[in-house]
């Protein structure tokens, strides 16, 4: 298939020098063989300690939610929003998704009503929703009819009144970033707790335990994350509103969705992501540049010489 002009200058975007994203392997082919893989290998390890909840049980209510989700008429490839779910049904939901094969769609909350009528779910997850409930009846084994390559869409965050379109090499690269810089690993717990709506939940709190093999406990743990002001004593601060990539006491996690998630950690860029700001913008390349908004036309001035442009 022939790129369009556009798609070329995103892929272009998405090289980090001259790595392609396709010359950089992440460990799984989907976000559904994430889940899968840590219920294969290490099916007894903790994944939430305080719920005393394994990667076999959270797999098996995940399987039972993309059965439900199938049952409500979601099929491959398709849209399903999620807005202000508890932890840990939103983390459950948002890889039955996967599994099934669709898209995730969340929110931060600003006009929801204009997020569901800008990316068209197939289905919306309601924040009253009692998953535990509705997926009793179902069984705990699903085999996926369609299985998502990495370059596919996994998730669309509408944010500031545009659609920011991730894929799942996307997402599981920028986790692999964050991994390196705080060196989780299968041994470790740390502490996060965020609400489902922001790529921050997604990569640092859905993604990011399954990934690395970390548990989430809130007593123990090796690191804490944490929103400014959240914890008396937080290791690393998430930073949504910066001007500034710099060190800090005690370091920040700066995030930039365009960029999947998190773009560096105090000045040092996340693997595979280089950055420069000149000026007011922020010019990005490497393989955690989205794949574009939802709005082809808002994507057509920022991506240019190689580069993603954002003012800051």
């Amino acid at each position: 298939m022939n790129k369009t002009n556009l798609e070329k200058r995103i892929y272009e975007a998405q090289c980090y020098g001259n790595v392609e994203p396709i010359e950089y392997m992440t460990p799984y082919p989907n976000l559904h063989a994430l889940v899968e893989g840590q219920n294969v290998k290490y099916k007894d390890h903790l994944l939430y300690h305080d719920l005393n909840m394994t990667n076999e049980d959270f797999f098996k209510l995940v399987q039972k939610s993309a059965h439900w989700l199938k049952a409500s008429g979601v099929e491959p490839q398709d849209r399903v929003f999620m807005t202000d779910l508890a932890f840990p049904w939103a983390e459950c939901i948002a890889f039955a998704v996967w599994t099934v094969g669709g898209t995730l769609v969340i929110s931060n909350q600003e006009d929801i009503q204009t997020a569901i009528s800008h990316c068209k779910p197939k289905y919306t997850v309601q924040p009253d929703t009692n998953v535990e409930k509705e997926i009793d009846a179902f069984n705990e084994q699903f085999d996926p009819d369609f299985k998502p390559n990495l370059q596919d869409e996994a998730l669309i965050y509408w944010t500031k009144g545009k659609g920011i379109r991730l894929s799942h090499y996307n997402l599981l690269v920028n986790a692999n970033g964050v991994q390196k810089k705080l060196d989780l690993f299968e041994q470790d717990t740390y502490l996060i707790q965020l609400k489902s709506d922001s790529t921050a939940w997604v990569v640092l709190q859905a993604i990011l335990p399954l990934y690395t093999g970390a548990g989430i406990a809130s007593k123990k743990s090796k690191i804490t994350i944490g929103l400014p002001n959240q914890f008396n004593s937080a290791d690393y601060i998430i930073d949504f509103d910066w001007t500034k990539l710099k060190n800090t006491t005690p370091p920040r996690l700066f995030i930039t969705p365009e960029n999947t998630a998190v773009v560096s950690v105090g000045s040092s860029p996340v693997h595979m992501t280089k950055f420069e700001l000149k000026n007011q913008d922020l010019w990005l390349s490497g393989h955690s540049v989205m794949m574009g908004y939802l709005d082809k036309k808002e994507s057509e001035n920022i991506f240019t010489d190689g580069s993603l442009i954002l003012q800051k």
